[in-house]
């Protein structure tokens, strides 16, 4: 490894993914050590891996390899973006959606070698009320559970199907989704907006999705029978949720939401704020810089 490698930085989330996930973390970090090619960094808060992302980016680093699930993503990606630093993923996390859509293999020992010889590309971002996401955000039953979810002891799947068994009850609200094509208008369970194809374990909500297209699309969950969950579960988990009839989906650059009352938030998956009867949510395009691999 030539000097020029000393500017490739993995920042490590400890505290992300279930013990499985911290257990691989740990390996990695002593393999990275090892190297002694790459910059490594253990951070131990949102807030100090976010300041130490602006401060490689600033010092020119070629790439930050963001280790850890989408929330460690999201935080990562949010300073590197318009910058010409890279972003890297090492999967560390519970779901790992935007590694799954890009395809990167859940072995670290796999996805370690994008620092060796990577394939680079220009790949679109996108603003909920200002608030930065990478690959999906959204209100309405996903929000909540991901509220729920940030308060539950387990992490990963099981933790995560433990919170919505808690938690099956879906509220209905009013809402009017509206971009550059049309509307919809009518009473939803959620709304996701989708950069990336999936909520991560393979879970597809738009499977058709792209980050490169200058788009991002809003998945409406309509109101239908309670009895329909497990139908709508599996086509969630067999990548088919776009043949059925309590999905819409409109595509575009731009859209704005209304809704009735107060509902949470969540982006990338992880709880963020509680907002109110209105919404703007737009595509940056082709804004953050992406290592994978072929």
């Amino acid at each position: 490894m030539g000097n020029a490698d000393k500017k490739i930085a993995f920042l490590i989330n400890p505290a992300s993914g279930n013990a499985s996930a911290r257990k691989k973390g740990r390996e990695m970090a002593k393999a990275v050590r090892s190297m002694n090619s790459y910059s490594l960094y253990e951070t131990k808060s949102p807030e100090e891996l976010i300041a130490l992302t602006a401060e490689l980016a600033q010092k020119n680093y070629r790439a930050i390899f963001a280790c850890g699930g989408d929330g460690t993503l999201n935080l990562v990606s949010s300073q590197l973006t318009g910058t010409e630093t890279a972003m890297g993923i090492i999967p560390l996390g519970s779901g790992n959606g935007y590694a799954r859509h890009h395809r990167i293999s859940m072995q670290w020992e796999e996805a370690i070698k994008v620092a060796e010889s990577p394939i680079v590309s220009l790949r679109d971002t996108a603003l909920f009320n200002g608030f930065h996401f990478l690959n999906i955000a959204g209100v309405g039953y996903t929000a909540k559970i991901s509220h729920e979810f940030k308060r539950e002891e387990h992490r990963g799947l099981k933790g995560y199907m433990k919170t919505v068994f808690k938690n099956l009850k879906m509220d209905a609200f009013n809402t009017r989704v509206t971009n550059e094509h049309g509307q919809w208008e009518g009473k939803a369970w959620m709304v996701d907006f989708c950069n990336g194809s999936q909520w991560g374990n393979n879970f597809r909500v738009d499977p058709a999705a792209r980050d490169d297209d200058g788009a991002i699309s809003a998945v409406i969950f309509r109101k239908a029978n309670p009895a329909k969950i497990p139908v709508i579960g599996f086509r969630l988990a067999s990548g088919s949720i776009h043949k059925s009839s309590h999905v819409y989906r409109i595509s575009g650059s731009k859209f704005t939401m209304e809704f009735e009352g107060k509902r949470p938030l969540h982006l990338d998956g992880e709880a963020a704020a509680i907002i109110e009867k209105t919404a703007e949510i737009e595509v940056v395009s082709k804004s953050l810089i992406v290592w994978t691999r072929g």
